[in-house]
């Protein structure tokens, strides 16, 4: 439950076992690699043997992927979208290139012809449309265009009916003293013949644009419109009829080889990664040196397998250069785990840092119950993360996510059942047994839930405190951690005792005596706030600025009472949903149906919106008010070399 130790390595590997050590570390996901900087040395002349094949088998998966065969939602859950293969398998396919690379070179015949008949059909579908527009026209094409005159085919965009296109051409014609011939095949489309002469043919094209007509391109062929038409309609049928059955050959090519498309894909991929490692590695006449971050507790496991396949490879320990800083890695035990995502949401600590995640692991799984208040609602998500743990087959990123879900989901049933929170019901409504259950009700008496939210808030904050004291201690700076908190401990606590005795719960020191050690509490922050400035005016404004620090605590503090903000607000929006229902059940017929849908689409609603926001502010308490008290920085997150399973899960063999 730390932060995973990184030991800065040089490795040395013979160049011939390249490939091979570099995929053990692969698998081991386990070192980071770094640019090398070494003298007298070269660039390694190892080159990714399948560089040509890896976007030839890409592109076949991606064009055979629409035919390939649709998994039931149900069997996806179950199964897994992912396929599951062994390391003999991938090693398989490493070796079996030359079997890729034929299907890959059927695929790519196939995807010709289809690009050739997508074309055909695309060419025929315009010949179609357009014939089907002039079928009507009595004229052959292939006297549209004599010696001695041309057969125009114009299309009027505000023709109509009343005003026909035939009757404005022919005004125009006259009106131009244009020999002609019209021949009407609709109100808005006519054939204009006139002579074969191109001023006469710019003449009308004027006239026709000023009437908001233009001239059509003519349909290929020979015979009239309606004839063509039926011969394009038959080519047309023939062309679909030859697309169907490269459709079915897809179809058959992606039951037979889909799947190990996508092996090939992931496998080849892996092996282009570790190529690519190479790209800042240095080179010597027969080793490649790579640099980079090692896992500490991997090292002894990633050697012993080198010794194992008696590769040449071997690390050497580095010293980091001056301001270097190792990347970052947590590890977690099983329970705590789940916490992580909300630690990656704000980002790695430093790396002299402590990992959070156990220490937010209480307080958020606390403060999302008080955010949502409501068993049913925990209940849905209980039942949800169960269903996706126990019959579902998900990636482990979903699978982290969904114990985390489990986990704040009976975080809300228990604190649920305190508030008396159950879809919202009138808790006056419930079975006494269940009545008994409630200590607090955040509607009719918020002000116990205030407190309860400021007094977390205090102890998160005083946690944060000891949190850092103890980070320093880890950092050999124990002395600055008890300077830099101990003083703002004694306060709180004082604070703390001084609430207990006025409420007559504490009666270890009265009111005056816990006064007068508050000022011994100023006094020390002032002290040791001071130490750090330089000069008498540098330890003054340090010392103020430590004490001023009180109202950052104090702010913090209040910050807390968004716990009874989002509680509020879970409960009033199901009770609103409630009463919207009731309103509406008395309707006669169909009341009752109205009234089960609002409640089922108001309470889904207000189990989406109040669960984001009861994550969403949860983490920020955490985000804001706890790891500011005890985490110096941000680190950078640790991006190891590793298989990304993208189609393929990894089995046993």
């Amino acid at each position: 439950m730390a932060v995973v130790s990184m030991q800065k390595v040089r490795l040395l590997v013979h160049s011939t076992d390249f490939d091979a050590a570099l995929d053990i570390i692969q698998r081991a996901g386990a070192l980071e690699f770094r640019p090398t900087e070494l003298s007298d040395t070269e660039k390694p002349q190892v080159l990714f043997p399948h560089a040509q094949l890896l976007p030839r088998v890409q592109h076949a998966l991606h064009f055979l992927a629409p035919y390939a065969p649709q998994v039931r939602l149900w069997k996806t859950l179950r199964e897994g979208s992912r396929i599951e293969v062994t390391e003999s398998k991938i090693t398989d396919q490493l070796d079996n290139a030359d079997v890729v690379t034929a299907v890959v070179d059927d695929l790519e015949r196939l995807q010709v012809e289809f690009a050739d008949v997508e074309e055909k059909i695309r060419s025929l579908e315009e010949q179609y449309a357009l014939l089907n527009e002039w079928k009507n026209l009595p004229i052959t094409l292939r006297n549209l265009k004599t010696t001695r005159t041309v057969t125009l085919l114009i299309k009027g965009h505000q023709a109509n009916e009343d005003h026909p296109l035939a009757q404005t051409v022919v005004a125009l014609c006259e009106e131009q003293n244009t020999p002609h011939i019209v021949t009407e095949v609709s109100a808005q489309k006519i054939a204009l013949t006139i002579a074969h002469n191109s001023s006469l043919y710019a003449n009308a094209k004027s006239a026709l644009d000023d009437v908001d007509a233009e001239i059509v391109v003519p349909p290929l062929g020979i015979e009239t419109p309606e004839i063509e038409f039926i011969a394009v309609s038959e080519r047309l049928a023939a062309a679909r009829s030859e697309f169907a059955l490269l459709v079915d050959q897809a179809e058959h090519f992606a039951i037979t080889h889909y799947k190990a498309l996508c092996v090939a894909v992931e496998v080849l991929t892996w092996q282009q990664e570790r190529y690519a490692v190479a790209n800042d590695a240095a080179a010597t006449r027969y080793s490649i040196v790579l640099d980079g971050w090692l896992m500490v507790d991997q090292r002894a496991k990633i050697q012993a397998t080198f010794k194992e396949k008696r590769l040449a490879a071997v690390f050497a320990n580095l010293m980091p250069e001056e301001g270097e800083e190792p990347p970052v890695e947590i590890k977690n035990n099983a329970l705590i785990q789940p916490f992580e995502a909300v630690t990656r949401l704000y980002g790695m600590p430093g790396y002299t840092d402590l990992d959070p995640t156990a220490y937010l692991a209480g307080f958020f799984f606390l403060y999302f119950g008080l955010c949502l208040t409501d068993v049913g609602y925990g209940l849905a998500l209980v039942i949800a993360s169960g269903f996706i743990l126990l019959f579902t087959k998900v990636t482990k990123a979903t699978r982290s996510f969904a114990k985390l879900l489990l986990f704040i989901g009976f975080a809300t049933v228990l604190v649920g059942a305190l508030f008396g929170g159950y879809f919202g019901i009138n808790p006056a409504l419930l079975p006494e047994p269940l009545q008994k259950l409630q200590k607090f009700d955040p509607i009719g008496n918020p002000l116990p839930v205030f407190y309860l939210a400021l007094a977390l808030g205090v102890f998160q904050v005083m946690v944060g405190m000891a949190l850092k004291i103890y980070s320093e201690a880890r950092n050999k700076r124990l002395l600055d951690g008890i300077l830099d908190q101990g003083p703002w401990l004694i306060m709180f606590t004082l604070g703390i005792l001084y609430v207990g005795t006025m409420t007559g719960y504490v009666q270890l020191l009265t009111t005056e005596q816990i006064g007068n050690l508050a000022w011994v509490a100023a006094a020390l922050i002032l002290l040791a706030s001071g130490r750090n400035g330089k000069g008498i005016g540098g330890k003054i404004i340090s010392a103020a600025a430590g004490l001023y620090a009180g109202v950052g605590h104090f702010s913090d503090i209040l910050s807390y009472s968004r716990l009874l903000a989002l509680g509020l607000a879970t409960s009033a929006l199901a009770f609103a949903v409630n009463l919207i229902a009731s309103m509406v059940v008395d309707i006669p017929y169909v009341g009752f149906i109205i009234a089960t849908i609002i409640l089922i689409i108001g309470h889904v609603f207000t189990l989406a919106i109040n669960t984001l926001g009861a994550f969403v502010h949860s983490a920020r308490l955490q985000f804001v008010e706890f790891f500011g008290k005890f985490i110096s920085g941000t680190g950078k997150e640790f991006s190891p070399l590793a298989r990304k399973e993208t189609y393929v899960t990894i089995g046993d063999d």
